[in-house]
């Protein structure tokens, strides 16, 4: 198997994909609601694909407070969809908290067109143990593909889950699950990537976790740790690429919006 070409864009702002199966993604890379609201004026009607980092409409903020804004996210959401009236060819990725009733809302992408909700996929497992607390993480999530594509769509933690679904032998993947925080998803009818996938989109929120990462390291870190889980993954799917449209959780991480291909 030859190396993965990678390319890697360490800042905020508009990032443009276009994929090998003819899918063209622009991803608004803001660390907040605000910085993605002045990216969200930067898009063209003939944008397809406009794409969010994960919860980008409670970026900052704690999830112990998740309960008590959600009106505040149902309006952001709303924001959106009322934009897209103006871009009838085009679909919104939007990362979001999603409420479904009175329980704890799931870590969601939501599909938006032409001011409606045309679909969305939610996560599997979550990379804190904070998230799990406060998100209901969905196991048997059905795949996704964006609309008219094979492209699939996954939200952050859910890429390296995938990556050890793809590789992983039962006895070594059981083993995986138990030593992670992923001990629900043990006995569960895992599937994270349609079969007819050949790319992957990822939305991330990717520099989280990492508490005993050297200061003045994480660049480092956070680029040879996606850089390794999208291989490994490449190398037992047919994904032949994974782009990611992030942002950062701090002013001292930069985003890793970045695209391996091979």
């Amino acid at each position: 198997m030859k190396m993965p070409e990678e390319r890697f864009f360490r800042e905020t702002g508009v990032v443009r994909y276009s994929l090998l199966d003819g899918t063209d993604i622009v991803g608004l890379s803001g660390n907040t609601w605000e910085e993605y609201l002045v990216l969200l004026g930067q898009v063209s009607p003939t944008d397809k694909f406009v794409v969010s980092p994960e919860l980008i409409t409670y970026a900052g903020k704690d999830f112990e407070n998740l309960s008590s804004d959600r009106e505040e996210i149902g309006q952001r959401i709303a924001q959106v969809i009322d934009f897209s009236l103006g871009y009838s060819e085009t679909t919104f990725v939007l990362g979001t908290p999603l409420f479904l009733d009175q329980g704890r809302p799931r870590n969601s992408a939501v599909l938006i067109r032409n001011g409606k909700i045309i679909g969305e996929t939610n996560k599997r497992s979550g990379a804190t143990v904070e998230e799990s607390k406060y998100f209901e993480l969905v196991a048997e999530e059905p795949p996704r593909l964006l609309p008219g594509t094979q492209t699939a769509l996954l939200i952050c933690a859910d890429l390296p889950t995938a990556s050890l679904y793809a590789n992983c032998s039962e006895r070594l993947l059981l083993e995986s699950l138990r030593l992670s925080n992923r001990k629900h998803l043990i006995g569960k009818k895992v599937e994270l990537l349609p079969s007819s996938a050949t790319s992957l989109l990822v939305i991330a929120c990717w520099g989280v976790g990492g508490q005993w990462v050297e200061p003045g390291k994480e660049d480092y870190y956070y680029g040879m740790q996606l850089r390794n889980i999208a291989w490994n993954l490449m190398r037992g799917t047919k994904i032949k690429e994974v782009v990611v449209v992030d942002r950062s959780p701090n002013d001292t991480v930069k985003p890793f919006n970045s695209r391996v291909r091979l």
